[in-house]
């Protein structure tokens, strides 16, 4: 019973602060080992390799994240609607949706993995990648492609547990992958000279480890979210409701992921040396988010459960304690990415060609840092009551359409990279003055204000 209180968060009571800051730590460290993951391959292979594999590794971000961002999104969808069962504790329709969110789990990495593995060399061509880094990029991406079934596994299970509460072990598992990641890292691209093909093998290794050990920890528990094998199936109703959430966040996400791919693009005409710099960049800007959408995921379980519990006084409440800690930390992130930008891009690649382009975009972008911890964080209780349509079409009005039109008009004009940079923030910008206002005016309110 005390292993049971101690793992499990119940957000429906007690201090709103302390509930929200205990469950968000471990969900922060957890974004911590999930980005290292990704740089921890860039880095190593940036040093070991060189930079055209370092931005060959780079370049495949974009295309990766676009596939997998729409199914993550069912991710969320099932952390929601297991948060709004366990709140009102309905045992049965928990049990029906952890079974259907791993049945989804496994159908949509299937999926991903044969499409992204077949389609990799045309989404390369189209991005424009350069000669020089095509195959090493067209290596490690279909490599990557391997490993979806375990990090849609993976990523539907940690969501069960957050969803009820529980946000340390998902992060325990993940630092068993991250130093099973690292080692192998160092042995195959340091040691055994393997370059992109070992940073591709050591990541699809570390997301096998992940998805076993969530999925057994799942399978042993006694907590009414127990996995069972006999409920690994479509369940219809369940489905819906997952879908409901999960579809129109997947999109939001395969949108600024599509955004970045036609980026990615446009910095490609740049050469290798934009390449490396700013997939530099994007590892460390990762890193600064992280404790924003840690936040933001507190909040999207904290909204689920409450609203589950239909406590919406303390729901009002929590959502002005959360929108206080993001600004708070906000202050301190966007400090840290201007003023150590050269020597956190250094930290990858010494070149100074590599610095200067990484640097330059690290402290424009830092600018945004407060509008997308807000933003994020009025989304995640939004999403939480089980309203992912708003968000949605505020992302796709600011994040894609505004981000495009943006770069479509200037960079004719300007021929500068610090366009695409630039519209960072000022999309950061539009996107939380948008969702301030259906915060404050849309429909999910109804039922908070009765």
């Amino acid at each position: 019973m005390s292993k049971k209180i101690s793992r499990n968060i119940n957000l429906t009571e007690g201090s709103i602060v302390e509930g929200l800051i205990k469950f968000a730590i471990p969900l922060l460290l957890t974004n911590f080992l999930q980005q290292l993951y990704n740089t921890a391959d860039l880095m190593i292979v940036g040093r070991f390799a060189g930079k055209n594999p370092m931005a060959a590794v780079g370049a495949t971000g974009p295309v990766s994240n676009l596939l997998i961002g729409l199914f993550l999104g069912l991710t969320t969808g099932a952390s929601v609607v297991i948060s709004l069962y366990y709140g009102s504790n309905d045992r049965e329709a928990l049990k029906k949706s952890v079974g259907v969110s791993y049945f989804l789990g496994l159908a949509s990495g299937l999926f991903i993995t044969i499409f992204g593995y077949l389609t990799t060399p045309f989404f390369l061509r189209i991005m424009d990648t350069p000669p020089e880094i095509l195959n090493d990029a067209t290596i490690y991406m279909r490599v990557f492609f391997m490993g979806t079934v375990p990090i849609l596994i993976y990523n539907m299970g940690a969501s069960i547990l957050r969803a009820t509460g529980d946000s340390k072990r998902p992060f325990n598992f993940l630092c068993v992958s991250a130093i099973v990641n690292i080692v192998l890292d160092l042995i195959l691209v340091g040691w055994l000279q393997m370059s992109v093909l070992g940073a591709g093998i050591a990541t699809l290794a570390s997301q096998v480890v992940s998805a076993i050990l969530v999925t057994y920890s799942l399978l042993k528990t006694d907590g009414s979210y127990k996995l069972r094998k006999e409920e690994i199936k479509l369940h219809k109703h369940e489905a819906k409701r997952i879908f409901e959430v999960g579809i129109p966040t997947g999109v939001q996400t395969a949108l600024l992921s599509f955004t970045n791919v036609i980026f990615q693009a446009k910095i490609n005409y740049f050469g290798s040396d934009a390449i490396a710099g700013v997939a530099a960049e994007g590892r460390i800007d990762g890193f600064l988010f992280m404790s924003l959408q840690a936040i933001a995921l507190a909040a999207t379980t904290f909204s689920g459960q409450n609203f589950g519990a239909q406590k919406f006084d303390r729901l009002r409440e929590g959502i002005k304690v959360s929108l206080l800690i993001v600004f708070g930390i906000s202050a301190v992130l966007s400090v840290i990415a201007f003023t150590l930008a050269e020597p956190l891009i250094a930290i990858f690649n010494p070149d100074p060609d590599v610095v200067a382009y990484g640097a330059d975009f690290l402290k424009i972008i830092s600018l945004g840092i407060w509008f997308f911890g807000l933003s994020e964080t009025i989304s995640g209780f939004v999403r939480g009551s089980g309203h992912a349509m708003g968000p949605m079409i505020i992302s796709l009005l600011t994040i894609c359409i505004l981000r495009l039109v943006v770069v479509y008009f200037a960079m004719p004009i300007f021929n500068s990279i610090r366009v695409i940079s630039i519209i960072y923030p000022v999309s950061y910008f539009a996107n939380f003055l948008l969702m301030a206002i259906y915060y404050k005016f849309g429909k999910w309110r109804k039922n908070i204000d009765m």
